[in-house]
């Protein structure tokens, strides 16, 4: 080989390592500059979604204390109408064996359901008496009250969150 060739060989290959040198360096910068502001923007980025967080769990906390004061105060007005419902009804027959059936959703022709044994109140086994009716309305009102109180925080969670848009 002549010299000529190798000492184009010889400046090809400085030239190759020093480009590679300078192109890592310069590189090098660029990509340790840009990591960087990845890892600030992922701290930001946590800190903002931790805020958030604590955030969001205060107001469900808020709200689950709100809704245990109004289930325990739901309880405790059930209980005072259940107590004062043998005080304002009779114990009288309100509602025929066929209208229990009926509530009770058998139909009146079904074999599996027996016929009440006797016309008369006291004979008839499938009535109800006010205070059964009014029992039964307490405890319907309770339990609508209470998915009502459910839902009304549920609604209140929702429409309090804040919009992701907005940060």
């Amino acid at each position: 080989m002549n010299s000529l060739a190798i000492a184009g060989l010889a400046g090809l290959i400085c030239g190759l390592g020093g480009g590679v040198y300078v192109t890592e360096a310069v590189m090098g910068e660029r990509i340790a500059i840009m990591e960087a502001s990845q890892a600030k923007a992922v701290a930001a980025s946590a800190q903002i979604y931790h805020r958030r967080f604590v955030d969001e769990q205060s107001r469900g906390d808020a709200l689950s204390n709100r809704l245990a004061h109004t289930e325990s105060d739901l309880n405790l007005r059930t209980l005072e109408v259940t107590r004062a419902v043998s005080k304002v009804t009779t114990g009288r027959a309100c509602l025929g064996d066929a209208a229990v059936r009926l509530l009770n959703g058998a139909p009146r022709d079904d074999p599996t359901v027996p016929q009440a044994a006797g016309a008369s109140v006291a004979e008839s086994a499938a009535i109800a008496t006010d205070t059964d009716v009014a029992g039964w309305i307490g405890a319907t009102q309770y339990q609508y009250n209470i998915c009502r109180a459910r839902l009304d925080a549920l609604i209140d969670f929702e429409e309090g969150r804040p919009d992701d848009r907005e940060q």
